[in-house]
């Protein structure tokens, strides 16, 4: 029986990938390195990591400071400028009345607090976990583990909601069967997708019902 739900935030929830961009855009400007809208998919692939992305390249550089200018200028436009997902709002209130929920996301803590208190989500959620306080981010399953454990949950009993390639692998790696609904900042990906439990092109496509059926497809 489903009973937690795990979303991811950035891209799925918020509208966050297109001030992500600008903010690491800016922050690698500031230190003398140019990262380009083509350059994101990789960035995702390398974990979204300042360090691996200097050492993928061979850059000089010092990634903590990188990621520290860029807080400062994330933090701002997040305070500027973030909207939510279309149907966002509609899916965490309808299941928040029937599951536990909770986020899973490669984003700072703060950041993650930040965006819920936002929109006024922080009475749905029970909890937020960031990858940033594990060993490894996604695809690796390392922080998806760390929320079952905190939730009390075991992989059988949830279900992730993600909206990437990276997302997915990540969910499924800790066993937990994931709902996708891709980014459109993002490239469309022509593979990847085939070990989701189902692919929808907006949150508004996701209703109670349509959740209950396919967690109890996934497990018949």
């Amino acid at each position: 029986m489903l009973e937690v739900v795990i979303f991811d935030l950035d891209g799925l929830l918020i509208d966050s990938e297109p001030l992500q961009y600008r903010a690491y855009k800016e922050a690698f400007a500031m230190h003398g390195i140019t990262i380009e809208l083509d350059d994101w998919p990789l960035w995702h692939r390398l974990e979204a990591s300042a360090a691996r992305w200097l050492q993928h390249f061979g850059l000089q550089g010092d990634a903590e400071r990188i990621r520290d200018s860029k807080k400062v200028i994330y933090d701002r436009l997040i305070e500027r400028e973030l909207a939510l997902k279309p149907g966002a709002q509609t899916l965490v209130r309808t299941l928040a009345e029937h599951f536990r929920l909770c986020v899973a996301s490669g984003s700072r803590l703060e950041s993650i607090d930040a965006c819920v208190e936002k929109f006024n989500l922080g009475g749905c959620f029970e909890a937020s976990f960031s990858a940033t306080t594990q060993a490894r981010k996604k695809p690796y399953p390392d922080v998806y583990r760390h929320a079952l454990r905190q939730m009390g949950c075991d992989a059988g009993s949830a279900l992730a909601i993600e909206d990437s390639v990276t997302g997915l692998q990540a969910a499924r790696a800790a066993h937990i069967p994931c709902i996708v609904c891709p980014d459109s900042f993002m490239p469309v990906e022509v593979y990847g997708y085939e070990d989701a439990a189902l692919v929808v092109e907006s949150l508004e496509q996701l209703s109670l019902a349509r959740v209950c059926g396919i967690s109890a497809k996934v497990r018949a």
